[in-house]
């Protein structure tokens, strides 16, 4: 054996750091990023030296090895059979000890690995086992003299060390000799392959349930777990003797894709050549988890103290809780299961993929790794990544096995991307990056990052700007923390001579404005920050009770919620755009926000208050330090309100008429085109006023058209249409300004109504209630037209009102407010025979609130114009009154 060789072994067995007086876990390789926790069982001589090639290739996981001499484990004495020994091991991790995603172990060190495997799915963690060239005898093995035994531990180590030169030792001082080892070492050693010989000649594995593979050396093939385990077995044959299996860089090569691929029910089917004819595995025989499959994992998964206890650890930043709670995330299935199978997902609706990752981060966990590395890099890669970038990156983000961030902003830049200084310069057939990235969120635990650089400087200044994803941990990437008053860090991030291979660009040179478009987009849907907002609502509840002052929070977090779901629509579509989620971030970053801002107010009392669970406090600490930097990430509320603007010039009208489009199509259309100049005709003085001449000739054209039955069942003669057409006809009416000539609650209650049928005579019913909003909302969104309309035609100061952004930024933060309204008014109608009395009083209370700011910001901007008694806006303003004070009735009598 070499003096290089023997100086590793005794660093190795050496090992006696003060954790090993507790625990027998011993770190071999820890990644700064989040990949995978494998724990390598030591062989018969106790040395971990024979798994130094492997640990070498997995520098992104983490590496633990068992040290075989630990105090925790020898203190009760010699183990009496491997059995014992691996429960030794497993209580010696401790109850906080890290959550293992592989056993792997190497001839005896397989027989341990095996045994500790099956203790830790006795509780409930089921690691993936990884068994290489292991078996057991099944026979009377004779047992060794000293001088049998000598030989023997020399001949292993020297095999381990790739000489086999038929050494034979006379004494142990010359064996010790012989291989550079301490006396003192090679004794213990030598007495711990004795005992361990011993202990794997009498083992037979615990028979168990556990799926694994078995990796066998060609010249052994005497193992075959599948008579002991009912789990899936994979087996791997490979060229070559007991010991040439690791010490061959060919064979090392495949044992590290199988440590990377394997995945418990979904293994991938492995390379030609790695597997004997008989036992070929076909990639269409892997077990493909459904959509009821993947919930009850995630159920299963969330519903333990051991969940609990990760998302506390997480909530306080510890990137160890962090890496194993995505880890575990990854290893379900339920990270990315949208993404195609080929890239680590399940080709299943991204609808589903929303709907666990509201489920897991609803449970309190952070949910901006997700968001950054799934939702926004994963995403991106996916869309316009080349095929080795997704081949390599994309699996490792779906398995929680590496994180993911983003690296736009820089210092003087901001949120400017079009101001953006990092360079990223052609050299030698790759680009070399320079710069500094600031804010950036997980940057310390990410093992990859989206960076935007320049590599143009001609043109406009939003060409010339190019994607790379560059990886953390190359040369040249300096990442620091910046401390702020949240728990989630931000960094800086320096590039400096950072070389980046082509393969690494992410679209075309050049191009990366018009991606970066549609990525911000994604990062936009703000299905983020409406599950922060359900769960800071859920502290404050707990903490103070069913407080009044909470409800119409609550029912705004409900419409952000109902606006975030529609705008994740956008998602993998090679259209999108940055406008087509401004609206979304705009509304539920500002209702998290004031969820926060009700956190802020109560803080002096909430931060008292004796016998607050842990992760309650958590959830209200984050409510009060979080919600500031809400409105500023992904573009700021000033941006998306100027990004709103620009469209609304563009065309208004049509916006506007998206609203009622989603409730009627075609039939909106319809309504408005014939409805318009008959409501019109009648003259009534003011126009304002009460007119039940108008309601009458209104209600008469729409029982012409047949609009008057829409709802009524077919066979009652009725179109059969639903409430949402019915909402539609109330929401054109309102968009023209008129009474709600659409008597449908007399056709619900077989009544003919009262006087007053414009508040369909307070009628309870949520069809009615539904009804009457869609009509409030309708006459909010004329009001908003009339007022658009006014300030693009009307100039003071030599610019058109609708080019100061002080007066017209309420209005359109009034607008943003009416789309959630329609978004959520929509699904409320869809499913009335769901709403109860308490979720309509929120819609109502959010409503009123809403439509009274629509209805201000609308009047400032129209002036004294708005308020002449002949003005449209005048009648849009009166009416709009009496619908939010029917509102106000509505919900107080189902809040209160």
């Amino acid at each position: 054996m070499t003096h290089d060789g023997g100086e590793r072994l005794n660093a190795l067995l050496r090992t006696r750091s003060a954790p090993a007086d507790t625990t027998s876990l011993v770190e071999l390789g820890r990644s700064a990023t989040a990949g995978r926790v494998v724990l390598f069982a030591h062989p018969v001589g106790g040395s971990l030296l024979a798994y130094q090639p492997l640990v070498r290739r997995l520098a992104d996981h983490r590496c633990l090895g068992l040290d075989a001499t630990a105090r925790a484990v020898v203190d009760a004495g010699p183990a009496g059979s491997i059995q014992e020994l691996a429960r030794r091991h497993v209580e010696s991790f401790g109850e906080h000890g890290p959550r293992i995603d592989v056993v792997c172990g190497w001839s005896f060190g397989g027989a341990l690995a095996w045994e500790i495997a099956c203790l830790l799915a006795e509780r409930g963690e089921r690691p993936e086992v990884v068994l290489l060239d292991s078996t057991w005898a099944g026979r009377t093995v004779p047992v060794w003299t000293p001088a049998e035994a000598l030989h023997g531990f020399v001949q292993d180590a020297l095999q381990l060390g790739g000489e086999a030169d038929g050494f034979t030792a006379g004494t142990p001082e010359e064996a010790a000799a012989r291989l550079d080892m301490d006396p003192e070492v090679f004794a213990e050693r030598l007495a711990l392959f004795t005992r361990n010989r011993r202990l794997v000649c009498e083992w037979h594995p615990t028979p168990g349930d556990l799926d694994l593979v078995s990796v066998r050396a060609a010249e052994s093939l005497t193992s075959d777990w599948r008579t002991v385990t009912t789990g899936r077995v994979d087996l791997h044959d490979l060229p070559g003797d007991h010991y040439g299996l690791l010490g061959d860089s060919g064979n090392v090569a495949v044992i590290e894709r199988v440590l990377r691929e394997h995945r418990t029910a979904t293994v991938a089917a492995p390379a030609p050549g790695t597997v004997g004819p008989d036992e070929a595995v076909e990639p269409d025989e892997a077990v493909e988890p459904d959509e009821a499959a993947l919930h009850t994992a995630l159920a299963k998964l969330v519903d333990t103290p051991h969940w609990r206890d990760l998302v506390i650890r997480a909530r306080r930043m510890d990137p160890d809780a962090i890496a194993e709670a995505y880890r575990e995330l990854g290893r379900r299935g339920l990270l990315a299961p949208d993404w195609p199978r080929e890239f680590g997902g399940g080709g299943l609706p991204t609808r589903l993929a929303i709907e666990l990752f509201e489920g897991f981060c609803s449970t309190g966990l952070p949910d901006l790794v997700h968001a950054l590395t799934v939702q926004i890099v994963g995403n991106f890669v996916l869309k316009s990544g080349s095929e080795r970038l997704k081949r390599e990156l994309l699996p490792r983000l779906a398995g929680g096995e590496e994180f993911s961030t983003v690296l736009y902003s820089e210092p003087r830049a901001g949120s400017d991307l079009a101001a953006l200084r990092t360079r990223a310069e052609r050299r030698d057939g790759r680009y070399v990056l320079n710069g500094v990235k600031v804010f950036s969120i997980y940057s310390d635990i990410s093992g990859s990052a989206l960076v935007a650089a320049r590599t143009g400087r001609d043109g406009h200044k939003y060409d010339g700007i190019t994607l790379f994803v560059v990886d953390l941990a190359a040369p040249g990437v300096t990442v620091e923390l910046v401390e702020t008053v949240q728990r989630e860090r931000m960094c800086r991030v320096r590039l400096r001579d950072v070389e980046v291979e082509d393969w690494r660009r992410v679209g075309e040179e050049g191009r990366g404005w018009a991606l970066l478009d549609g990525a911000l987009a994604i990062e936009r849907t703000g299905i983020d920050h409406v599950v922060r907002a359900a769960r800071w609502l859920r502290a404050l509840h707990a903490t103070v009770g069913r407080s009044p002052g909470l409800e119409r929070l609550e029912g705004q977090v409900e419409c952000a919620t109902t606006l975030a779901r529609a705008a994740t629509e956008v998602f993998l579509r090679a259209d999108v755009r940055a406008i087509d989620t401004a609206v979304a971030k705009l509304y539920t970053s500002e209702t998290c926000q004031q969820v926060g801002h009700e956190v802020l107010r109560r803080w002096s009392t909430l931060g008292r208050t004796p016998g607050v669970d842990d992760l309650v406090h958590e959830e209200l600490f984050s409510g009060l330090t979080e919600s500031p930097g809400l409105t500023l990430s992904a573009g700021t509320s000033e941006m998306m309100l100027s990004t709103i603007a620009a469209d609304l010039k563009e065309e208004y009208e049509r916006r506007c008429l998206a609203v009622l489009h989603r409730f009627g199509g075609e039939l909106v259309d319809t309504v408005l085109e014939v409805l318009g100049p008959v409501g019109a005709g009648v003259r009534v003085e003011p126009l304002f006023a009460h007119s039940p001449a108008r309601r009458t000739v209104l209600a008469e054209t729409l029982a012409e058209l047949g609009l008057d039955g829409v709802e009524r069942p077919e066979e009652e003669g009725g179109l059969g249409l639903g409430l949402t057409v019915g909402c539609a006809i109330a929401l054109g009416l309102g968009y023209l300004g008129y009474e709600n000539a659409y008597r449908a609650c007399r056709l619900d209650h077989g009544s003919a109504g009262s006087a007053d049928e414009d508040s369909h005579g307070g009628c309870g019913a949520p069809e009615c209630r539904l009804r009457h909003a869609a009509h409030a909302l309708g006459l909010g969104l004329g009001l908003f037209r009339t007022a658009w309309e006014h300030a693009s035609a009307r100039e003071q100061f030599d610019r058109k009102l609708v080019d100061f952004d002080a007066l017209m930024f309420p209005l359109i933060r009034g607008y943003a407010e009416l789309n959630a309204l329609g978004t959520r008014l929509h699904e409320l109608a869809e499913h009335v025979a769901e709403v109860d009395g308490e979720v309509l009083g929120r819609f109502e209370l959010v409503a009123q609130d809403a439509l009274v700011r629509v209805v201000r910001a609308a009047m400032q901007v129209l002036g004294a114009q708005g308020i002449t008694e002949w003005s449209v806006a005048s009648r849009f303003y009166m009416k709009c009154a009496e619908s939010i004070g029917f509102l106000d009735r509505g919900s107080a009598a189902a809040v209160g």
